[in-house]
């Protein structure tokens, strides 16, 4: 029997932060530095009290939100080391057009950003377009299946970045105009609310989802996923 039947599987998690003050209909001073509610701290507490694997690696994204979310299992296990990666949100729509508002008053501008459909359109300075966005997740797929653990990574992350991750997986051989024409659905048929995982594994160097059951099965142009 071959080392790599042998392999055991490395495990990740992705992790959507806690409440944050858009999530909550406020204003945030911006799209990075916008922080958690005070429910948002207390669902990172109660995730990092519930945790039951042993963390190896930490990666979060640079946003104040997955930041805080990351503090409560961080103290938890101070000696496990940590890495910013660019596990950052979707920033689909220029910055500046965005500031001020709440997320209900932002709908029009984002209604008519996914009316567009065009996976190369670019919104304005600061946003990227859905091309540069799923880029930049395969590329962090491609690094995820380089690790290796016998405990768990925890990757604190966001919404739209998690779905990426799901869509890609499930759909790998999918063109960006596929994927884009389809996104949103998937994003609210499969919703991931605050502190929800995805649970992934990396076995003979592929990255897989596991325990996914509850996703809804789900039709990318005339093409049936096996969640």
């Amino acid at each position: 029997m071959s080392d790599d039947t042998l392999q055991q599987p490395t495990r990740i998690l992705l992790v959507r932060h806690g409440q944050s003050v858009a999530n909550a209909g406020g204003i945030p001073p911006d799209h990075i530095t916008n922080p958690l509610t005070e429910l948002g701290h207390a669902q990172a507490k109660a995730f990092a009290d519930g945790f039951s694997c042993e963390p190896t690696l930490f990666i979060i994204s640079p946003y104040t939100r997955a930041q805080q979310t990351s503090v409560p299992l961080r103290q938890r296990y101070p000696e496990v080391p940590i890495e910013e990666w660019p596990v950052y949100e979707f920033n689909y729509l220029e910055p500046e057009r965005l500031k001020g508002t709440s997320e209900e008053q932002q709908l029009p501008h984002i209604e008519k950003y996914w009316e567009r459909n065009d996976p190369a359109h670019l919104d304005g300075p600061g946003a990227e377009s859905f091309s540069v966005f799923l880029a930049r997740v395969r590329e962090v797929i491609k690094r995820l299946t380089q690790l290796k653990s016998d405990g768990c990574i925890v990757v604190f992350t966001h919404g739209f970045f998690m779905q990426a991750v799901r869509i890609l997986l499930l759909f790998p051989t999918s063109t960006d105009q596929q994927l884009i024409s389809n996104f949103r659905r998937f994003h609210f048929v499969n919703f991931i609310e605050n502190l929800e995982a995805v649970e992934l594994e990396v076995i003979n160097g592929q990255l897989r989802m596991v325990g996914q059951q509850h996703l809804t099965t789900f039709t990318l142009q005339g093409e049936s996923s096996h969640a």
